[in-house]
């Protein structure tokens, strides 16, 4: 029996990127197998569908992909690496499995805030207020790394509400040490406290 000569027979067909170019080292994982999620397409909404429980996952390094592929534009990486970082951060007891990751989680997370596409900006800041959900006042230390986007899409129609929305979580979950360097960072912001 002859051998095919055709791409698709040389191929392993999770290495073929089926979605287009990538933006970051995410779409590359996604496509050879490496994400322990994918997309399920429903007749109005899109939902994760994890290989395992989400509970049982180490987060290390997978969190951090997640993080780095914040910067995604193409669908379904986009989708993916939103919902998944908010997910993770959301199971109950994931400040014990984060923590250990924060300083690899803030250069993406900035990354993705600082971007010109206001859909992974929007994803960014969505991604920070699950992070200080999971983290409470641990965050603290490094908002001083992050909190320098905020002012820009503070002032744009599109992000203002996202962004005060955002302030004001870091704020609760942070107290009077994170309303202390958000205003030393936004001098208009207000206190949720009054």
């Amino acid at each position: 029996m002859a051998k095919s000569n055709k791409p698709s027979d040389r191929l392993n067909p999770r290495t073929v990127n089926q979605f287009g170019k990538s933006q970051s080292s995410f779409g590359h994982l996604y496509n050879n197998g490496a994400i322990p999620c994918k997309l399920s397409h429903g007749s109005v909404q899109h939902r994760l569908v994890w290989n395992e429980t989400p509970e049982s996952l180490s987060y290390d390094p997978l969190l951090v992909h997640f993080a780095e592929g914040l910067v995604e534009t193409q669908h379904p990486y986009n989708f993916i690496t939103r919902e998944a970082f908010i997910e993770l951060c959301e199971i109950p007891g994931s400040m014990d499995k984060v923590l250990p990751l924060l300083s690899r989680l803030i250069p993406p997370l900035k990354l993705a805030m600082m971007s010109q596409n206001k859909e992974v900006v929007k994803g960014a800041f969505s991604a920070v207020q699950a992070l200080s959900n999971s983290i409470k006042a641990h965050l603290n230390p490094h908002l001083k790394f992050i909190l320098a986007p905020f002012s820009k899409w503070l002032n744009n129609a599109t992000t203002k509400d996202l962004v005060q929305s955002t302030l004001q979580i870091l704020e609760e979950n942070g107290h009077k040490e994170a309303y202390q360097q958000i205003k030393k960072k936004i001098p208009t912001y207000t206190s949720i406290y009054g």
